[in-house]
């Protein structure tokens, strides 16, 4: 526990377990007025803060991530008169205390409140991929148990019907296969991932487009167009194929039936753009920024598909970092259909092999 008051990740106060939050910050946490200082501390260095009402928030930064310790009266930077306002008959143990101490007990606190995160970001990942390897196996086995059931002569087997079958069960592989690779990324962030080779991205791209002919039955098609045959290469780790998975299965799950999903290179000696374009829910200036954030995923988005957990263009994102590839987002608003807003949507990957880069 927590010497210190501190904001969760939700954005609530937590009590400290030594020093307590007064009953005014406990009635007052969840105004705007709060919200906007939390919001402004989420931004702020290392150091202590007054609040809008004379108290102390102190805010501890590190490579790991930022906590912002709150509710204090920390020597010299709370304002006696405003905290006035605070003041309680009750006992409660909020005395004043002076920066370093509140940084030196801030320190401790925070190494344990950052363990405790990563337990949490560790056992919800658990959660997620167990969840989703359950329903993904569970359609292998549907699409199995359809195949002998409509075709009890294993010698007279519908050749369509065999072929569809061994698709399915290769996506859904592959997207079991990627859930433990983001579990993977998640568990060990520095799991050695071997040495990169030199790959053709267009036979990248074309190899996904034919795994994914046919997905979701909805007539959703992926054309690879390219000015002149590319034989662009980049240093790739198997990886790669799991990021254009991500974005061309994303593309095709959240298009309007019968809509194409272009692929377009465009290629300029050591630089190669390729633009995955498709139509999807409509993302806002604001929302486009917050797409490769973790568990974000955008209010049309929501309304299409009411299953998702926000994880794949973050884990996009990862990739892209881990190949030195730029990763862009672009959506132009078209029309609204049922209630829900659809656009243009591009994802940009940008590739530069004129250099070698350490991995």
């Amino acid at each position: 526990m927590s010497l210190l008051p501190y904001v969760d990740l939700s954005g609530k106060i937590v009590d400290g377990g030594y020093f307590h939050l007064l009953p005014f910050c406990k009635k007052k946490c969840s105004s705007e007025t709060c919200k906007k200082h939390y919001q402004r501390m989420l931004e702020a260095a290392s150091g202590a803060y007054c609040c809008p009402y004379g108290l102390s928030s102190y805010v501890y930064a590190s490579s790991e991530g930022k906590i912002i310790f709150t509710g204090l009266r920390v020597k010299g930077v709370y304002d006696k008169k405003k905290a006035k306002a605070a003041e309680t008959q009750e006992y409660i143990y909020n005395p004043v205390i002076d920066a370093t101490s509140c940084s030196s007990i801030a320190q401790e606190d925070a190494g344990s409140l950052m363990e405790k995160r990563t337990l949490e970001t560790k056992i919800e990942s658990i959660r997620d991929l167990l969840h989703e390897a359950r329903s993904l196996n569970g359609q292998i086995k549907n699409s199995i148990d359809l195949l002998w059931e409509t075709n009890s002569d294993e010698d007279n087997i519908d050749y369509d019907l065999m072929i569809e079958t061994l698709k399915n069960a290769h996506v859904s592989s592959f997207m079991i296969s990627n859930r433990f690779s983001y579990f993977d990324s998640v568990l060990n962030p520095a799991l050695s991932i071997g040495d990169p080779y030199p790959a053709v991205i267009f036979k990248k791209f074309d190899k996904m487009r034919k795994l994914l002919k046919g997905y979701q039955r909805k007539n959703v098609w992926i054309s690879v167009e390219s000015p002149t045959q590319s034989n662009y290469k980049y240093n790739i780790y198997p990886s790669f194929e799991t990021l254009l998975f991500i974005i061309l299965e994303n593309a095709i799950k959240y298009s309007p039936n019968n809509k194409p999903v272009e692929v377009l290179f465009n290629e300029d000696n050591n630089l190669l753009d390729v633009t995955v374009q498709s139509i999807g829910p409509y993302c806002d200036e604001n929302e486009i920024l917050r797409l490769s954030e973790k568990g974000f995923r955008s209010d049309a988005a929501k309304l299409v598909q009411k299953n998702g957990q926000g994880f794949g263009l973050n884990f996009a994102q990862k990739i892209c970092n881990m190949h030195h590839i730029g990763l862009s987002f672009q959506c132009t608003y078209l029309y609204k259909d049922h209630g829900v807003k659809y656009g243009n949507f591009s994802v940009v990957l940008h590739f530069n092999n004129s250099t070698d880069y350490e991995h």
